[in-house]
Formats: structure tokens, C-alpha cells, sequence
């Protein structure tokens, strides 16, 4: 009689063996058709947020598709579109916050850059996610243009005034104003009856030199700003934004704020009509105390705001004069006393209108 109580365990041995054996074949199997799958599949995106989060630089393929997609709407070689400025952007869906009145856009919150391109001749700015892949143009403010026989006049006008040929002139930027009986030109001791007169500031450029004219609807009257004219090379000032200008307190007689540059760090000196001189840094997540810097006697904040008056610091409200080849990482300064805000980059000095630098100089020397 054969004794099967020692057989069994190995025959379930056996069969638990082949059992297992398949187990992991199928398994193989499955999990190399599910790799098939997967690589047939797009691939995962890594969240923008996490490309982000490695640095505050403009990645190089946003650059590079921003600056296509710029080419191709100013029609110019990619090489011609200059990167002016950049900042992170969470755009509240998936159509970049542009999206059309009968366009379906994905609700989602998607972090990306909004870019500022030139061609030297006109600034456009692009929208997209964290590399690129959506990317959308923002709608183009109207263009202000001067009518023909108003443009004529006033480069006419312009010609015989700074002794260049028409040819050689072009108005840069004009935009709509409304002007007292002075047409907007402040002089000390001048008294300009209040009235509202319709009319356009004008920026004209020419050769090496640029100048700002001031002029009524039909330019029966033109004057020279000269307080904001005289720029030099290729620095044409354009108009700020009136979003871009900070209010100013009441008690502020003067004040310079210097932003911009890889690090984000702003600095704020103010001169308050007590005489006394405050700076105040801040930079992402940081933020310092004001320190006082210098206390004025009352003869010395008089012979300043003299200076300020002598050169007609009000004529300048508004204007800016910032070169395109430095935006992204040059800090700029901006200006600002009662009535006037003002803007430049240091990297200009030398080229800008002879009033700005002498005020820049006065303020220094405080």
C-alpha cells in the first residue's frame, strides 16, 4: 500500500508553482501592453507651476515662440522682436483670460507669463501658460493718429523750428488732450487762463533728436514743450500709461522710485516738505522700514523746489524715456513731485532732454 500523505504536499507544491508561474506571466504581460499604451499616449505635463517655481527668468521656449509668433504678426525676422519685459501672470482659464464671446474656455487656473515684444516701431503683448504651448495676443489699444493736414502743419511747423527737413521727420506718438489758454505749457509766473481747449501732444523724432509739441484740434497754435524736448540718439520718449503713475501724498515735495533688475528690489526716497529724506527697499516677500536719510534745513528744500521750478519739472508729466534694449534687466527711475510723474533709465543719461538731467543732478547732490 503506497503511503500518499508524503506525495501530496509536493504535488500541491507543483501546481502552486505553474499557478504562481502564470500569475506573473500575465501580469508581465499586462504591464508591458499597459507600457505600450502609455507611449502611444502624450505624456504627462508637468505642472506650470512646478516649471515656475525653478526660476523667475523668462523661460528660453517661451522666448523663442513669443518672438515667432511677434515676427509673424510685425512681419519682421525673429532676430528684429526684442523681449521688453516679462512678469508671472495665473490667468483665470484656459483661453488666457482672452477668450472670444462664443469661445468654450476650460475653467482652470493656469499660471503663466504675459511678455512685452518690440520691433522699435510698436509694442505688442502675448499671454501664455507656463511653456508656451497657449499663447495669445492681447488686443491692440486703437492707434491715435494725427488727421493729414494736422500732421503736415505741425511737421512744417517742426522743420523750420530745429532746422530739419521734413523728410527727416516723423511724428512717434500723439495722443488726444485737453489744454488751458497756455496749451499745457507751465512757465513760473505765468498766469493761463482756465479754459478747456481740445488738442494733441505730439512726439516728433528726427535723425538723432526728438522733440515734444503741444497743439490745439486744428494746429493753428503749435508750441514747443523744451522742457521735455531735446532727447538724443535712439531715445524717443513715449507717454506712460496713467495706470503706471502712483499718487502722490500731500506732504511728498519730491520723491525717486528705482525698480526693475533680476532681483525685483525696489527702492523708494522721498523728500517730505518737513525737509527730511526717507528711503524705503522692498523686494519680493521683503519689505524694510523706512530709514531716515538726511534732514534739510528749510534753505535747503527752498533752493531745491527752486530748481524744480527754474527747470519746469511739470512739463515733463507723463513722459518717458526708457530704452527697449535694457527693460528687462535694467532698473529705471521714476520721478515725481506735485503735478508731475516722470520716468528715465540711468543706462540714457547722457541722452536725455538737458532740463531731466539737471533736476536728476540736483536731486542727487541731496
Amino acid at each position: 500500500m503506497t503511503d500518499t500523505s508524503k506525495k501530496t504536499p509536493k504535488f500541491l507544491r507543483q501546481i502552486s508553482t505553474v499557478v504562481l508561474t502564470g500569475l506573473i506571466l500575465l501580469t508581465s504581460a499586462g504591464v508591458s501592453k499597459q507600457a505600450g499604451l502609455a507611449s502611444s499616449m502624450p505624456q504627462k505635463v508637468v505642472p506650470s507651476s512646478k516649471l515656475m517655481a525653478q526660476s523667475d527668468s523668462l523661460p528660453p521656449t517661451v522666448e523663442q515662440k513669443v518672438r515667432q509668433s511677434a515676427s509673424q504678426q510685425l512681419k519682421v525676422p525673429s532676430q528684429d522682436v526684442k523681449i521688453v519685459g516679462f512678469t508671472r501672470q495665473t490667468w483665470s482659464d484656459g483661453c488666457l483670460g482672452l477668450g472670444g464671446a462664443a469661445e468654450s474656455c476650460l475653467q482652470a487656473i493656469v499660471e503663466g507669463w504675459r511678455v512685452e515684444v518690440t520691433n522699435g516701431q510698436q509694442n505688442l503683448f502675448y499671454r501664455t501658460d507656463g511653456t508656451a504651448n497657449a499663447i495669445r495676443l492681447e488686443p491692440q489699444p486703437d492707434v491715435v493718429t494725427l488727421p493729414a493736414d494736422v500732421s503736415q502743419r505741425l511737421l512744417q511747423t517742426v522743420a523750420r523750428q530745429v532746422r530739419v527737413p521734413v523728410s527727416r521727420l516723423r511724428v512717434a506718438a500723439v495722443k488726444p488732450a485737453t489744454w488751458d489758454g497756455c496749451l499745457g505749457i507751465y512757465k513760473p509766473g505765468q498766469a493761463c487762463t482756465r479754459i478747456a481747449i481740445s488738442g494733441w501732444q505730439a512726439i516728433v523724432t528726427g535723425g538723432d533728436r526728438s522733440w515734444v509739441y503741444h497743439l490745439d484740434q486744428a494746429a493753428d497754435r503749435i508750441v514747443q514743450n523744451s522742457t521735455a524736448s531735446g532727447s538724443r540718439g535712439e531715445l524717443v520718449p513715449s507717454f506712460m500709461p496713467e495706470e503706471n503713475k502712483p499718487v502722490l501724498e500731500a506732504n511728498i515735495v519730491f520723491q525717486s522710485i528705482v525698480s526693475g533688475g533680476l532681483m525685483g528690489k525696489v527702492t523708494q526716497i522721498t523728500l517730505t516738505n518737513d525737509g527730511v529724506i526717507t528711503q524705503l527697499i522692498s523686494a519680493p516677500n521683503i519689505r524694510s522700514r523706512p530709514v531716515v536719510l538726511k534732514r534739510l534745513s528749510q534753505q535747503q528744500l527752498k533752493q531745491f523746489q527752486q530748481v524744480l521750478e527754474a527747470k519746469q519739472f511739470r512739463n515733463l508729466n507723463g513722459l518717458s524715456y526708457l530704452s527697449s534694449a535694457a527693460f528687462a534687466d535694467y532698473p529705471t527711475t521714476m520721478l515725481q513731485a506735485t503735478g508731475s510723474t516722470v520716468q528715465y533709465i540711468d543706462l540714457e543719461m547722457k541722452n536725455l532732454p538737458p532740463a531731466l538731467r539737471q533736476v536728476i543732478q540736483a536731486w542727487k547732490k541731496l
